[in-house]
């Protein structure tokens, strides 16, 4: 029986969550990197969290997003968080970050603060690693219908599911994807196109997944674009880098052509998700690298938490280890990860000004600001 929250003390609470949960601290220590970083800091109001390892783990993804942000990806970190996080650990989840939507919507639920609330596990699906959100009105009494809210598994659960995840710094990895989807849906810009220009679009995702399994060629022709996008991060030569590139958007346009009567839809969604799933991908890759630099740095320190390994999974980081590789292949059900994660890279080592305005401008795909960079480069 789940114990009433409200009616209980705080300090019973705690004795409760240390049972549920193993006890852990999380310190975190952190060399301020500017003076405005500091001021950021100084702005945000402290959560009122139970002490208990759900709490620390959120508390460490939160810090690590701060770092992002300020290093990174301006204005990922603005706000103290994006909205509404489920974690799921075994009975229960529990609520992080309950916002007025989620209180109406959410039935049942014991309070612990403003930012925290315990429940039973709130659904039987037993996977959860996602931003949940729905446009659909049959959807209108949900905590996700036009609510982005996101969901996860505890480290453990995670780990059961995908083997690879044996640490508190790879769940991190997964969380801060996530993050980057509420973020982006939290743009209002993206959501509009969302809402007014895909999702009422008879063909999605799950399409470009299918057309890959079912025909070979199409997986061959993106697979073969991916392949000019690594030739030419590899390339030295600005010539010879930019000559790839136009490869590449020749062998896009070929293909996009050559399906483009069976599937009409298909350059408009793909775009889309080149970029959404793109840049999520992206952030997954800036965390690793965080993580990488800070080990080496000896900025943070920490204590306690058995899933916590002390970056030892990013004491090497680089693409071409088996454990990271997965980050730019092209695979059926996920090329538009990495051709977007691809992309983005080759835009940075071209210095194409992107970032502030990717989110507010989802209509210029990822192909166009590499296009116009190149027809730049032939005009000087």
């Amino acid at each position: 029986m789940l114990p009433a929250i409200n009616s209980i003390k705080r300090k019973s609470l705690n004795s409760f969550l240390r049972i549920l949960l193993p006890l852990s601290l999380i310190v975190f220590t952190a060399a301020c990197e500017n003076t405005q970083q500091q001021s950021q800091q100084s702005d945000k109001k402290p959560f009122d969290l139970p002490d208990s390892l759900s709490s620390h783990r959120i508390d460490f993804v939160l810090k690590l997003r701060d770092t992002l942000g300020n290093r990174y990806w301006e204005g990922f970190n603005k706000k103290p968080v994006e909205g509404t996080f489920v974690y799921y650990n075994g009975d229960y989840s529990e609520i992080f970050f309950p916002d007025s939507i989620t209180r109406v919507r959410l039935k049942n639920l014991d309070y612990y603060s403003e930012d925290y609330a315990l429940a039973t596990r709130i659904d039987t699906i037993p996977y959860h690693f996602e931003v949940m959100i729905s446009l659909d009105p049959v959807d209108s009494n949900m905590v996700y219908y036009n609510h982005p809210v996101q969901r996860f598994l505890s480290v453990e659960e995670t780990g059961k599911y995908i083997p690879s995840v044996r640490s508190t710094e790879m769940w991190t990895t997964m969380v801060m994807h996530e993050m980057f989807h509420h973020y982006q849906y939290n743009t209002p810009e993206l959501i509009k196109y969302v809402r007014e220009e895909i999702a009422e679009l008879p063909f999605d995702s799950r399409h470009m997944k299918q057309i890959c399994e079912e025909d070979p060629q199409f997986l061959a022709m993106v697979q073969y674009e991916n392949q000019l996008l690594l030739c030419a991060l590899e390339e030295p030569g600005q010539q010879e880098k930019y000559r790839i590139l136009e490869n590449y958007l020749k062998a896009r346009e070929r293909r996009l052509d050559r399906y483009s009567e069976a599937h009409p839809h298909l350059k408009k969604v793909e775009d889309y998700y080149v970029l959404q799933e793109g840049s999520a991908r992206y952030m997954e890759f800036l965390t690793m690298k965080t993580m990488y630099e800070l080990q080496n740095a000896n900025l943070y320190t920490t204590k306690a938490d058995p899933g916590f390994k002390n970056f030892e999974e990013f004491r090497e980081f680089d693409l071409s280890m088996p454990d990271f590789r997965y980050l730019k292949f092209a695979g059926s059900n996920s090329y538009h990860y990495a051709i977007g994660f691809n992309l983005m890279r080759v835009l940075d080592q071209l210095g194409v000004d992107y970032k502030q305005r990717l989110l507010s401008q989802p209509q210029r795909s990822l192909s166009e600001r590499l296009e116009n960079k190149l027809d730049s480069f032939h005009k000087n």
